[in-house]
């Protein structure tokens, strides 16, 4: 039996690795995403304050249309990015909740393990015990014959 629970906890700490490493890799591609968005936040700003200085100065209608639909085409981008960092960030709980899920299990086997091994342990010292006093039974036994 403790074979059977040693392969089972093995395979329970290679499904806690493999939950770690997706957990990694999604931690990662959320931050590259909120990068992302920050980056296009950055660009909208930078525009609008361009969009301003072009209002007060001469106002060049076409510079003006340039920047207004530019602004439009990131406001696009912006609202696109911020659904993906959310779809990022389901991802993001989903691989959490499955790594603490593998965890526990892990955790269990580990404990099932331990139980296993403590209870050969008493066992084999019982045996032993058993054993001991056999020995001793049958020295004192011997004693008593020889007299």
């Amino acid at each position: 039996m403790s074979g059977a629970i040693k392969s089972l906890l093995s395979i329970k700490k290679w499904k806690e690795d493999e939950a770690k490493n997706m957990f990694a890799v999604f931690i990662k591609e959320l931050d590259t995403e909120e990068k992302r968005l920050l980056s296009l936040e950055e660009q909208f700003q930078a525009t609008r304050q361009r969009l301003e200085c072009s209002i007060n100065e001469l106002i060049n209608i076409n510079e003006l249309k340039r920047l207004n639909e530019y602004l439009d085409h990131v406001l696009a981008k912006i609202e696109r990015q911020k659904k993906e960092v959310v779809e990022k960030e389901k991802q993001v709980e989903e691989a959490r909740n499955v790594l603490v899920d593998a965890t526990k299990d892990r955790k269990i086997f580990e404990k099932l393990d331990e139980k296993q091994r403590d209870a050969l342990e008493k066992e084999n010292k019982r045996k032993e015990q058993i054993g001991t006093d056999e020995h001793a039974a049958s020295g004192h036994r011997r004693k008593g014959d020889g007299r």
